[in-house]
């Protein structure tokens, strides 16, 4: 992820990181990071007794050079943001939600216990653990915070009303990490002002509609229109109704989920302004992405087939919309134009979706057994395929229209020399056929059967038929089968046509289907597409050799924000057999990934691989699924590029690949690409040899001269020790120390110390120490960047003391090994000391041991 010289320096800094961490400035634990310029200048103008706001309003000034406002300006008033203040004793708290997210806090400090007009000047940044006596001073936001700062504050005018702030005005400047640039600001509150944003008024009479022959699409339709140049619908339309997709309109209240399932998954997230509990008819201006948009706006995100933006812009219209007595939404007509990462193109699209025609409830007639056949377009083709029709009131795929083929789906057909047929069909839906024929027949044999029901469904001798649609099926209640042809080879079946209808119950609608297959016909699954152009790639510069880079949105579930991964500072491991892809990232964070290309390819081939899912694989498509640190995605939709994939006969012997996963179908991304030689054998270097001289040791006069001890000690707040010293020697403890191989890794150095006193309260501790995995053996030297023994990065080592029954479940620290001698090969005497920071604590425990074996 990092080089060794600056995991070093974070190491060595770790104290103060630890303070300095934490959401954007106000969380973490411990004292404030010194800062080493000269204090912001105190206020030009000292606070008066000004008027009290009358209304709320934030505004913001940064000078170029600032890290947080970034050199611009910004104005809130309810309007155009939800703007929040608290006040507890002499802290207050604002936090803006609009275009922008912000977050201030001040704390004045001193004996006050409430909010007074003064000025406040030299505030350092401010944090959480700060008590009232502290003053204090943060303002954080869109993903930027200070570590250090100072500044001033000057409260003009506040007011209490039964001891709650009731209006408070202050102007405040921040000088972030020590630069001369400062952000200021002034923030003007009062309970009084209940103003709230407007409420959506008509959609302008130029706003984009969709052509007028879309109207006439069969039930719910979802139609998009893609200009060149916008990356989600690639510059094509798109029209599905009842026979190509399912369209569902699900939420109570916000957000809104629209999810179009045909082909490919379309997906949405729509959020009213927060004024509204549901949406409204009317028009959305200036909506960002779902996840963070301005609440008293709206947002919108839609992706395609594995395919989002990062950032988006747009508006969408409301033209009709309704709600049953639950909250559940039963009609909905809608329009939308988006703008993926600031570009001009636009995808523009809109839904119509009614779920208000009730279901009837009276039967619905069956047809006549083999009076329904596909379309003699369908039963012209030369290949496999299975064809289905179906009412808008069946239940399995509410009116759609399929065709599977053998360019589209695989087909797998299983007789096992019996009466009984088991068909699946996975492609773009996944079907799944059983029939049995009548117990009087052996196998398949053709000619009309009519009234089966569901499996066994044999008791009048009739034969049983049950369809499946993906996880869905359902308990035939009536329907037919008539087989057109079955055709054996040697006892087996090698061909097979038949079509069928089935009703899962009295008042549903009808499913029909026809089925052509023959063994002989191979898979004709085509091959990745053409790359687009504006599929994701990295922004920033990527070092030589094999790594893996990894990105993600801030609302994804997966990712950790950016990081890189190199064989220098992590464990990078590629396999791929038969075009199945295998990727292992070992470092400070674990991931894995599995890609698999369409089932007939055999070997990675260049190109886009689209609208790949994390839980099923579609053989005429592939499969893709990242996940790590102990998540993953129950489903996803997923695009992947082969940008190179270079073979030594049947090696993969060199990859590059990039991807973009969007678990759940949400608008949040992962990303990564992934850079990998066989060729490159770089393994972590070793332990330092130049030991800083800076880091710890024990009292000279607090160790034995010689012979075996552990001397311990925790700062206040450690938990191991909880604050306390112990030393545990040969004459006081019993020592048990190995230098065998280690459990987790044979090519790494291994040392475990275990040292128990007899005495009640003498202590029981236990060190564990793996070196990095390119060196074999104990060396003496520094190891830095050590995470917990057992979950540590095997490029750096691991390290765990605990004792005293109790232990870390995250650490990181350091190892010092002063002297390592060998005896016949093995370990005869070593010397070292450590330190540990447990849980994210800034309290360090801190070691120092010698074993002379």
């Amino acid at each position: 992820m990092t080089t060794l010289l600056r995991q070093l320096a974070l190491l060595l800094l770790f104290p103060a990181l630890l303070s300095a961490c934490g959401g954007g400035g106000g969380g973490g634990q411990g004292a404030t990071v010194p800062v080493t310029t000269a204090p912001a200048p105190a206020p030009a103008t000292p606070p008066v007794s000004n008027p009290l706001p009358t209304a709320n309003s934030i505004s913001l000034q940064s000078d170029q050079g600032d890290l947080i406002g970034q050199g611009k300006s910004y104005q809130y008033t309810p309007a155009n943001a939800r703007i929040t203040v608290t006040a507890s004793g002499n802290r207050l708290v604002v936090k803006v939600e609009g275009d922008e997210e912000w977050t201030g806090a001040f704390q004045t400090g001193g004996n006050a216990t409430e909010l007074k007009v003064g000025e406040y000047t030299s505030l350092p940044r401010f944090l959480e653990s700060m008590d009232a006596s502290q003053g204090g001073l943060t303002w954080w936001g869109n993903g930027r915070s200070c570590t250090s700062s100072t500044g001033w504050v000057a409260i003009d005018s506040v007011s209490y009303v039964n001891g709650q702030l009731a209006a408070i005005g202050l102007r405040f400047q921040r000088n972030c990490n020590g630069a001369a640039a400062a952000l200021r600001g002034t923030v003007n509150y009062t309970v009084n002002d209940r103003s709230t944003a407007p409420l959506p008024g008509s959609a302008p009479g130029d706003s984009w509609r969709p052509p007028a022959t879309v109207a006439a699409s069969l039930g719910n339709y979802a139609y998009f229109e893609s200009a060149d140049g916008d990356y989600v619908g690639l510059g094509k339309t798109y029209l599905f109704d009842r026979r190509a997709a399912w369209l569902t309109v699900s939420g109570y209240g916000m957000p809104l989920d629209i999810r179009v399932t045909g082909d490919d998954v379309w997906a949405a997230e729509i959020r009213s302004p927060s004024a509204q509990l549901r949406l409204a008819p009317g028009y959305y201006p200036d909506v960002k992405g779902a996840r963070f948009s301005n609440p008293v706006k709206g947002g919108m995100s839609w992706t395609a087939a594995g395919r989002g933006c990062a950032e988006s812009t747009g508006w969408f219209a409301v033209d009709a919309v309704e709600y049953d007595a639950s909250g559940t939404i039963k009609r909905l007509d809608l329009r939308f134009e988006q703008h993926c990462e600031g570009r001009a193109a636009p995808l523009r699209g809109a839904i119509h979706y009614d779920d208000t025609v009730p279901a009837t409830g009276n039967p619905v007639a069956g047809t006549a057994a083999g009076s329904w056949r596909a379309p003699a377009a369908v039963q012209a083709r030369s290949d496999n395929f299975m064809y289905v029709e179906s009412d808008a009131n069946e239940p399995l795929v509410h009116g759609v229209t399929g065709l599977e083929t053998s360019g589209t789906a695989a087909f797998k057909v299983d007789n096992g020399n019996s009466n009984t047929l088991q068909v699946s069909v996975n492609g773009n839906q996944m079907w799944g056929l059983t029939f049995r024929m009548p117990a009087r027949y052996g196998q398949i044999v053709p000619g009309s059967y009519d009234g089966v029901t569901k499996p066994p469904g044999d008791s009048v001798g009739l034969g049983a038929l049950n369809v499946s649609a993906g996880h869905y099926g359902c308990d035939t209640e009536k329907g037919w089968v008539v087989v057109d042809n079955a055709s054996y080879a040697a006892g087996k079946l090698v061909a097979v046509e038949l079509r069928f209808e089935q009703q899962c119950a009295s008042t549903s609608g009808l499913l029909h289907g026809h089925l052509r297959w023959r063994a002989n016909v191979p898979d004709a699954f085509a091959g990745p597409a053409a790359v687009p152009d504006l599929f994701w790639r990295p922004t920033v510069a990527l070092p030589a050799g094999s790594y893996v880079y990894l990105t993600s949105d801030r609302s994804d579930f997966i990712g950790i924000g950016e990081a890189l991964y190199t064989p220098v500072d992590s464990a990078l491991k590629v396999t791929e057999q038969n075009g199945k892809l295998h990727i292992d990232v070992k470092g400070d964070t674990a991931w894995s990934g599995t890609f698999e290309t369409m089932r007939n390819a055999g070997t990675l081939l260049p190109g886009y691989y689209a609208g790949l899912t994390g839980s099923t694989m579609r053989p005429a498509r592939g499969w893709f699924a990242w996940g790590g640190d102990g998540r993953g995605c129950n489903t996803a939709s997923s695009g992947v590029v082969v940008d190179k994939a270079v073979y030594a006969g049947d090696q993969l012997i060199e990859l590059q690949l990039r991807f973009e996963q969007h678990c759940e179908n949400a608008p949040g991304a992962s990303r990564g690409q992934v850079r990998w030689l066989a060729s490159d054998t770089r393994q972590p270097a070793g332990p330092r040899t130049a030991v800083p001289t800076s880091l710890w040791r024990a009292p000279a006069d607090a160790l034995p001269a010689g012979g075996n001890y552990l001397y311990v000690t925790g700062a206040p707040g450690e938990p191991v020790t909880n604050g306390r010293t112990y030393l545990l020697t040969q004459q006081n403890a019993r020592f048990n120390v190995s230098t065998a191989v280690s459990p987790l890794d044979p090519n790494a150095g291994f040392l475990s110390l275990q040292a128990e006193s007899g005495a009640p309260d003498g202590g029981a501790f236990r060190v564990q120490f793996q070196t990095m995995r390119s060196i074999g053996q104990l060396q003496p030297g520094f190891y830095g960047h050590l995470l917990g023994f057992g979950s540590h990065n095997t490029a750096f080592g691991g390290l765990s003391a605990n004792g005293l029954g109790i232990g870390c479940n995250q650490s990181i620290g350091w190892m010092v090994l002063d002297k390592v001698t060998y005896a016949n090969g093995k370990p005869s005497a070593v010397h070292g000391r450590f330190e540990q920071y447990c849980d994210g604590r800034d309290a360090p425990l801190h070691g120092e041991f010698n074993w002379e074996g």
